[in-house]
């Protein structure tokens, strides 16, 4: 049988009118609380008449009955530690059944919380590793998950629902949108070829885990099932909202075209409906938009494009004849990946690119009237362009006359400038190798690949200059490759501006359709992102350079991602951008439009730090997300609202500094590297989310929450860091809040590590001293996929009591 999904599993375990046994019972055990009780469902439906439950083993100090809604009631003796195994027996008319099933002691409620990514726990929760085959959506399946936080006495789940959240409501989106993901997602879900790329052998692809998550939009019924099973098991659940991951536009993009080939959105299957199609109402804005908003179109309009020169190149006689310029709306795609086509009625099919690449690149605009100039360090000067609107792209290639011996550098260094004079910065360039073997398309976007995994301009980017740098030359053959240059698209969907009402609006309307679902009691808002996209420079020791000219000199590099050229719109009457917009010049407009070096390392919370953009994007992101608090608070007066605050500066380098002097026990001192093991690393991307440090929750009644650790630093750097922590955090920003808070703990790739006795000794260690704390009464642990499955489930946070 064919593994195309799970709608049609379900459907075959749902299509029995008889009650039966829940398969996944013997999955897990039940954990019966000693001196009390507690109820679990046993079968898929109530009992019919003539059908009954019995048990077949007998349990001394339990007391075990069966309702006829098919749930099984256990009593315990107080002080009862006991683990039995149990037969329970199923009799219907005509049929029976019977399974043994494991009972354990439940532990106490521990000060321990777990948080999940939705998407990771589901597919721990349906994937069969082993097999490769998707299990069947039933409601045993999250029975036997809950029990597991049951038999580890976690009482308190905070979820992610994913950028698109699993609990969700059409209306929110608008008709329109939903109505254009549904005929999207099911474009996706029913084409065979992509099904049998993607199912047909056992291995893992990505794109399996979004076919799941498309069928939990369209059923939602699943996720309520979810939620009442944890609200069956007493375990509470918070949603938690994540600001500024809105659509993993660093893994999952796919164009879409219509019948002729012309470009018309990319479907972001990790994105909401309303960012999918309406970026421009809650988006960030590219800083073009910002300066066209205060009059600057002069300094936001393309001019010139300069390829540039390395030590390695030779003064070239090229005319315009040579090179042929187009604006595109799309960039290279593989031949071989799968995109979206929609028909000429309106609905969707996917395709390999290939059957439609010739008139998609028809729609391209070849540039005209342009000059070029070849400079006396043999860099090339291409004036005159004007690149279309809605065109991102500007692709370079081999012209009509071309000259064979025209090489470029590999390191493709590009300087762009506007009609005004000023550098147009935060762009990409990148070589687009000719589509002629599988290993040159791994350089072109690969939306669905043709193994079912993903290739956005990220990974294109990363893989392009890998291989123009494997011949160990400065120079490359243009030949018949392409050279990219992207200038970014006008609003981007990866992040949300809350100073926008829409934004927070949407924001709110998110929220309450989560809590309106069984068990969602609170509210989280955190800080972790995906938002690192592609960036074909990077800053180091070097200064701003291309990442191939860092990699050609082995030298490290801080990655400056596309990303950065966005910000929310209020920006523009920031008081360190408003005097830089007054100026006008090309140095003190390129302050907005350029990279400039140590501009996003180290902290930039205060305007003196001197990096104008980012203050400025990080202080709009502060006053947006406490706007958005303020409106939470408004709608959800009696509901617990929590806040990820990551360190401020002065924590920061005030640890930085004293890890200098600090005494290594290994010999000399710390250094201020060592920062890295303390601070949370997947949980925190200061580009977009430094903006929480800078929150300030005067007024409010938000409980900020400590944003701490990973993995297992040292003692005195981890007492170092958490002292100057809570220091800092005392006055709770301002909050009413009074009272003890939470305390992030990013531990979960200690239980990879291979001396896993040691690192468990180490990591409860470090639990049970943040809990000795009296300003910490809570840890969360990351992520709840792991801990779940891959802990023991009997009882694994017993060193609590010591």
């Amino acid at each position: 049988m064919r593994r195309f999904g799970l709608i049609a599993l379900v459907l075959l375990v749902a299509s029995s009118a008889c009650a039966g046994l829940y398969p996944r019972n013997t999955e897990v055990p039940f954990a019966y609380i000693p001196g009390g009780e507690r109820t679990w469902q046993l079968t898929d439906k109530p009992l019919a008449k003539g059908e009954s439950l019995a048990l077949g083993t007998p349990t001394d100090g339990l007391s075990i009955a069966f309702g006829r809604d098919g749930r099984m009631t256990v009593k315990a003796e107080a002080g009862l530690k006991k683990s039995f195994e149990i037969e329970i027996q199923f009799n219907g008319v005509g049929h029976s059944a019977s399974s043994k099933i494991q009972l354990i002691s439940a532990p106490p409620d521990r000060p321990i919380t777990y948080l999940s990514d939705q998407l990771d726990d589901l597919i721990r929760i349906f994937r069969d590793s082993k097999t490769g085959q998707w299990r069947p959506v039933t409601r045993d399946a999250f029975d036997q998950y809950f029990r597991r936080l049951q038999g580890h006495g976690v009482r308190r789940l905070i979820v992610w629902p994913s950028a698109f959240p699993l609990v969700n409501e059409p209306e929110n989106y608008g008709a329109e949108s939903w109505s254009l993901f549904e005929k999207q997602a099911r474009a996706f879900l029913d084409d065979k070829e992509l099904n049998e790329v993607l199912y047909s052998t056992p291995s893992y692809k990505p794109y399996q885990w979004h076919g799941m998550l498309m069928r939990f939009r369209l059923n939602r019924e699943w996720s309520r099932m979810y939620a009442q099973s944890a609200a069956d098991h007493d375990i509470a659940l918070t949603v938690s909202y994540r600001p500024f991951e809105h659509a993993l536009m660093k893994y999952y993009v796919i164009p879409v075209f219509d019948h002729e080939g012309r470009f018309l959105w990319n479907f972001l299957p990790g994105a909401n409906p309303l960012v999918n199609s309406n970026p421009e109402k809650v988006a960030f804005a590219h800083y073009r938009q910002i300066l066209k908003a205060t009059g600057k179109d002069d300094h936001a309009t393309l001019g010139s494009i300069t390829l540039a020169a390395v030590p390695e190149s030779k003064p070239r006689s090229i005319t315009s004849k040579n090179l042929r310029v187009f604006a595109a709306k799309a960039p290279p795609i593989a031949r071989s990946a799968f995109v979206m086509s929609q028909r000429k009625e309106g609905e969707f099919d996917v395709v390999r690119f290939g059957k439609i690449a010739d008139r998609v690149e028809a729609q391209r605009v070849e540039l005209k009237g342009w000059s070029l100039s070849a400079e006396d360090d043999g860099a090339i000067k291409l004036s005159g362009l004007r690149r279309p609107a809605g065109h991102r792209y500007i692709i370079v290639r081999r012209g009509e006359e071309s000259n064979e011996q025209l090489a470029l550098p590999v390191e493709l260094p590009v300087v762009a400038r506007s009609v005004a004079g000023s550098r147009i910065g935060r762009i990409n360039a990148h070589w687009a190798l000719a589509d002629t073997i599988d290993e040159n398309a791994t350089s072109r976007l690969g939306p669905i690949t043709k193994t079912g995994t993903y290739r956005t301009d990220f990974q294109a980017i990363e893989n392009s200059f890998r291989l123009v740098r494997r011949s160990g030359k400065a120079l490359r053959p243009l030949g018949g490759d392409e050279i990219v240059i992207d200038f970014g698209s006008d609003w981007s969907p990866e992040m949300m501006d809350y100073n926008r009402p829409a934004s927070r609006r949407l924001a709110v309307a998110e929220i309450r359709a989560a809590l309106a679902a069984p068990a969602f009691d609170e509210i989280v808002i955190n800080t972790r992102s995906h938002t690192q996209l592609a960036g074909s420079q990077g800053d180091g020791e070097l200064g701003v350079q291309t990442i191939a000219h860092h990699r050609r000199r082995r030298k490290n590099y801080f990655h400056n991602g596309i990303d950065r050229a966005y910000g929310p719109r209020s920006v523009a009457q920031s008081k360190s951008i408003q005097p830089l917009i007054q100026n006008g010049s090309d140095e003190a407009i390129e302050k907005i439009t350029d990279w400039h070096a140590g501009e996003w390392q180290g902290t930039c919370q205060s305007e003196s730090d001197g990096h104008h953009w980012r203050y400025a994007r990080n202080a709009a992101v502060a006053k947006g997300v406490r706007s958005l608090l303020q409106d939470l608070e408004k709608e959800f007066p009696k509901t617990r609202i929590r806040v990820m605050i990551p360190p401020r500066a002065v924590v920061e380098n005030s640890v930085k500094e004293n890890l200098e002097d600090l005494p290594n026990p290994e010999g000399g001192t710390y250094d201020a590297r060592y920062y890295r093991y303390l601070c949370s690393g997947n949980n925190q991307i200061p580009s977009i989310g430094e903006g929480m440090s800078m929150l300030d929750l005067s007024g409010l009644r938000a409980e900020p929450m400590f944003l701490g650790l990973r993995h297992l630093p040292d003692s005195r750097p981890l007492n170092l860091f958490v002292d100057s922590y809570l220091k800092n955090q005392s006055d709770n920003h301002g909050s009413s809040y009074q009272g003890a808070k939470s305390f992030f703990y990013e531990a979960q790739y200690t239980l990879r590590d291979k001396d896993k006795a040691a690192s468990a000794k180490r990591r409860e260690e470090i639990i049970r001293n943040l809990l000795v704390r009296r300003e910490i009464d809570e840890v969360i642990l990351y992520e709840a996929a792991n801990w779940t499955y891959d802990l023991p489930l009997d009882n694994p946070h017993q060193y609590l009591e010591r």
